[in-house]
């Protein structure tokens, strides 16, 4: 029996897996360093050792790669619920967790930036579909259990209040120029526990302040 040529289509389920996880780890590599619109089938494949055929033949096109890598991150992270539902103090859990997310993966940001945010793209639609609505069931439901338990304002819209937290959040990470070069604010400045703590205290002041019924 030959040996499996890397380059070729291996038959065994595990190294097809091997192969997959390659090319999404390369593809993800790529997307810190440029947008997805600049990367290209071709230098994903050379950069992985494979042929651009592997592509097509695991994901179909570029899309498929990187909707998968969007997965795999989503299904990766999905266990942190759980977690955050039970701390003392869970929406301080849930803005550290976002902000540890969104610190350890520059990549996340620039996809938002890029697809989302600024122009209407496939790809940007099913990363909404996989990541923000996830977050847009959950989090509200934190709301929820939040103002059962007293502690945020019982008027407050939990869909607009997760909303909005979630702006808080997000926004210093997609509006890096900005925050950097006009207000002076570094990555550091927003990763480290003061900044989570400013914001906790922020948030949760305003959403202990009464307000007209939203519902």
């Amino acid at each position: 029996m030959t040996k499996e040529n890397k380059r070729g289509r291996p038959s065994d389920p595990a190294i097809q897996q091997q192969r997959k996880e390659q090319l999404m780890d390369t593809a993800y590599q790529l997307l810190n360093q440029k947008s997805y619109r600049a990367i290209t089938i071709r230098e994903i494949a050379e950069q992985a050792g494979m042929k651009s055929a592997m592509i097509s033949y695991y994901f179909t096109n570029k899309e498929g790669l990187f909707t998968a890598l969007i997965e795999r991150y989503a299904a990766t992270n999905s266990t942190q619920f759980e977690a955050i539902l039970k701390s003392p103090e869970p929406i301080k859990a849930f803005i550290k967790k976002a902000v540890i997310h969104f610190s350890e993966n520059p990549a996340l940001s620039r996809l938002i930036a890029d697809e989302v945010l600024t122009q209407q793209s496939d790809l940007g639609d099913k990363f909404l579909t996989i990541i923000p609505k996830k977050i847009a069931t959950f989090l509200p439901m934190l709301i929820r259990a939040e103002q059962k338990a007293g502690r945020i304002h019982a008027d407050l819209n939990p869909k607009w209040a997760a909303f909005s937290l979630m702006s808080m959040i997000v926004m210093p990470f997609i509006a890096a120029p900005a925050r950097e070069k006009a207000w002076g604010i570094s990555l550091q400045d927003i990763t480290s526990d003061a900044w989570t703590d400013q914001l906790y205290h922020l948030y949760m002041s305003g959403c202990k302040t009464p307000h007209p019924a939203t519902h």
